[in-house]
Protein backbone atom coordinates (compact mmCIF):
# COMPACT_ATOMS: atom_id res chain seq x y z
CA UNK A 1 0.00 0.00 0.00
CA UNK A 2 2.12 2.76 -1.31
CA UNK A 3 5.73 1.05 0.20
CA UNK A 4 8.24 2.69 -2.73
CA UNK A 5 11.72 1.21 -1.21
CA UNK A 6 12.33 -2.42 1.75
CA UNK A 7 15.23 -2.31 4.14
CA UNK A 8 15.39 -5.71 5.49
CA UNK A 9 17.30 -6.66 8.67
CA UNK A 10 18.89 -10.08 9.05
CA UNK A 11 21.49 -8.09 11.69
CA UNK A 12 22.43 -11.33 14.75
CA UNK A 13 19.78 -13.34 12.97
CA UNK A 14 21.01 -16.74 13.19
CA UNK A 15 19.09 -18.06 10.48
CA UNK A 16 16.00 -21.24 10.09
CA UNK A 17 14.35 -23.67 8.25
CA UNK A 18 15.61 -23.77 4.45
CA UNK A 19 12.42 -23.61 3.07
CA UNK A 20 11.33 -20.15 4.80
CA UNK A 21 14.76 -18.78 3.38
CA UNK A 22 13.81 -19.64 0.02
CA UNK A 23 10.54 -18.34 -0.13
CA UNK A 24 11.81 -15.26 1.26
CA UNK A 25 14.57 -15.10 -1.27
CA UNK A 26 11.60 -15.67 -3.96
CA UNK A 27 9.37 -12.91 -3.32
CA UNK A 28 12.46 -10.75 -4.77
CA UNK A 29 13.96 -12.98 -7.38
CA UNK A 30 12.06 -13.91 -10.60
CA UNK A 31 10.92 -17.19 -11.76
CA UNK A 32 13.38 -19.85 -13.19
CA UNK A 33 16.47 -17.92 -11.14
CA UNK A 34 18.55 -20.45 -8.74
CA UNK A 35 18.21 -19.60 -4.78
CA UNK A 36 20.03 -21.86 -3.29
CA UNK A 37 21.61 -25.23 -4.58
CA UNK A 38 22.71 -28.32 -2.07
CA UNK A 39 25.67 -30.78 -3.36
CA UNK A 40 26.17 -33.92 -0.61
CA UNK A 41 28.14 -36.74 -0.61
CA UNK A 42 26.39 -38.56 -2.80
CA UNK A 43 24.66 -37.69 -6.00
CA UNK A 44 20.83 -38.00 -4.80
CA UNK A 45 21.89 -35.68 -1.60
CA UNK A 46 21.97 -32.66 -4.76
CA UNK A 47 19.28 -30.78 -5.17
CA UNK A 48 18.28 -27.25 -6.04
CA UNK A 49 15.45 -24.31 -4.93
CA UNK A 50 14.63 -22.37 -7.93
CA UNK A 51 12.29 -19.63 -7.78
CA UNK A 52 8.69 -20.38 -9.31
CA UNK A 53 7.45 -16.65 -8.97
CA UNK A 54 6.10 -15.20 -11.91
CA UNK A 55 5.56 -11.60 -10.46
CA UNK A 56 8.18 -10.63 -8.05
CA UNK A 57 8.77 -7.63 -5.92
CA UNK A 58 10.53 -5.03 -8.22
CA UNK A 59 11.21 -2.10 -5.30
CA UNK A 60 14.72 -0.95 -3.88
CA UNK A 61 15.82 -3.38 -1.42
CA UNK A 62 18.29 -3.03 1.52
CA UNK A 63 19.88 -5.91 3.47
CA UNK A 64 21.62 -5.11 6.71
CA UNK A 65 23.91 -8.19 7.71
CA UNK A 66 26.11 -8.55 10.51
CA UNK A 67 28.95 -11.39 12.24
CA UNK A 68 25.46 -12.85 14.04
CA UNK A 69 23.70 -13.57 10.37
CA UNK A 70 23.86 -17.36 9.94
CA UNK A 71 22.45 -19.93 8.14
CA UNK A 72 19.44 -19.42 6.49
CA UNK A 73 19.78 -15.37 6.86
CA UNK A 74 23.17 -16.00 4.53
CA UNK A 75 20.97 -17.85 2.16
CA UNK A 76 18.07 -14.64 1.67
CA UNK A 77 21.08 -12.28 1.28
CA UNK A 78 23.37 -14.32 -0.98
CA UNK A 79 20.45 -15.18 -2.94
CA UNK A 80 19.96 -11.22 -3.18
CA UNK A 81 22.87 -10.51 -3.97
CA UNK A 82 23.61 -12.70 -6.40
CA UNK A 83 21.08 -11.29 -8.94
CA UNK A 84 21.59 -7.60 -7.95
CA UNK A 85 18.34 -7.21 -6.36
CA UNK A 86 19.82 -5.74 -3.28
CA UNK A 87 22.02 -3.86 -1.71
CA UNK A 88 23.91 -5.68 1.02
CA UNK A 89 25.35 -3.31 3.94
CA UNK A 90 27.07 -4.44 7.57
CA UNK A 91 29.49 -6.96 8.47
CA UNK A 92 30.96 -10.05 6.43
CA UNK A 93 28.39 -12.86 8.05
CA UNK A 94 29.02 -16.20 10.08
CA UNK A 95 29.27 -18.75 7.27
CA UNK A 96 27.03 -21.38 8.27
CA UNK A 97 24.74 -21.04 5.07
CA UNK A 98 28.35 -22.02 2.73
CA UNK A 99 28.97 -24.96 4.36
CA UNK A 100 25.73 -26.26 6.02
Amino acid sequence: QGMTSLILDLRDNPGGILEQAVRVAEKFIPAGKVIVSQRGRFAFDNRVWKSANTNPEKIPLVVLVNGNSASASEIVAGALQDYDRALIIGEKTFGKGLVQ
